[in-house]
């Protein structure tokens, strides 16, 4: 039986499909597990394959041509990662823990839409919800304060996680890669997460564990609009 849509989860490809059509997509599948440090892919090399990523937390990243580095996101289990507009990735993935994808090649994966419609509405779907972020990204960039947008990043994580325990954020990534998700500095990220603390709005038991404790001031900081 397929799996139902939630909300506070990343839409799947495998929504809506029968059994024959998950066991057909499924029959493309092979599996891949990255090291804390191991890349997926590069930016520039041929785009062979889309993932799924099913364990641990990876990072897209984009580099310019002199070199300066923009962290696209920071992916979570459900994540669909390697859709492409050309021939090769235009992004890095690397892994920021332990992780665990599924791979599909990408020729026999895009046949397969062709005959399965519910599928090639997924994928549509999945790229118009990934176009969806960046446009929420960027407004976060341009328009939010620094700790608003720590904010944001703190709520996109928290959206993914079972309700229960929502409030408590793992943040694997580094302070230089939010700096460079949220177009900041280390030094202002820092005191970012320092004025939250002393509003009460988080508290923080390390440079990796953050707990939300006023999530409704978080939600409205976080808002893109």
């Amino acid at each position: 039986m397929a799996p139902e849509y939630n909300k506070r989860q990343p839409l799947t490809i495998y929504y809506g499909l029968s059994e024959q059509e998950i066991a057909r997509l499924d029959a493309l599948v092979s599996y891949k597990t990255l090291d804390t440090g191991d890349y997926l892919f590069h930016q520039h090399t041929p785009g062979r394959s889309v993932y799924m990523l099913e364990e641990g937390m990876l990072m897209m990243e984009r580099s310019s041509s002199t070199g300066r580095r923009q962290v696209m996101a920071f992916m979570q289990p459900g994540n669909f990662i390697g859709i492409t507009h050309n021939e090769h990735y235009e992004f890095t993935v690397s892994a920021l823990s332990p992780a665990k994808v599924r791979e599909l090649p990408i020729k026999p994966f895009n046949a397969l839409q062709d005959e399965i419609p519910q599928l090639q509405e997924n994928v549509r779907r999945i790229g118009g919800n990934i176009l969806a972020h960046t446009l929420d990204q960027v407004f976060a960039l341009g328009q939010k304060k620094a700790h608003e947008r720590v904010c944001f990043l703190l709520k996109q994580l928290s959206d993914r996680l079972p309700k229960q325990r929502s409030h408590l954020i793992e943040l694997v990534m580094t302070r230089q890669d939010i700096a460079d998700y949220l177009g900041l500095t280390i030094e202002t990220v820092s005191r970012a997460f320092g004025k939250l603390k002393r509003e009460k709005i988080i508290d923080i038991y390390s440079a990796h564990t953050v707990e939300i404790l006023d999530m409704t001031t978080v939600d409205e900081m976080a808002l893109a609009d």
